[in-house]
């Protein structure tokens, strides 16, 4: 009987913690972070199709690339990572990043 007692009590604790655990769960809330894009030619292909891998922050923080660099970094994420990006694309992807975060080279 003492056994059974301890049982019950051990799972009444056990189910109080997790429902505590679960309710904490659901309150988190990520702050909205937007990051605008430089305008330019482009801009608008870059916002949706990049952004349906990534935030537009990961564009934003790189350092300022060569035309090389934009195209070997487009093209990793199509061929590599499966970015689904229609064959007519890639170009204006690339000319934006170039103009608007390129190094000039």
């Amino acid at each position: 009987m003492k056994k059974n007692i301890t049982v019950i009590a051990i799972s009444i604790v056990l189910s109080a913690g997790l429902t505590f655990a679960g309710d904490m769960a659901r309150s988190i809330t990520l702050p909205d972070i937007k990051v605008e894009l430089k305008a330019g030619a482009g801009k608008d292909k870059v916002e949706t199709l990049c952004n349906i891998c990534h935030s537009t922050d990961y564009i934003t923080t790189q350092p300022p690339l060569s035309k090389a660099q934009w195209t070997a970094n487009v093209n990793k994420m199509i061929k590599v990572f499966g970015a689904p990006i229609k064959e007519e694309d890639p170009g204006k992807i690339i000319d934006y990043l170039t103009v608007q975060y390129g190094s000039g080279k």
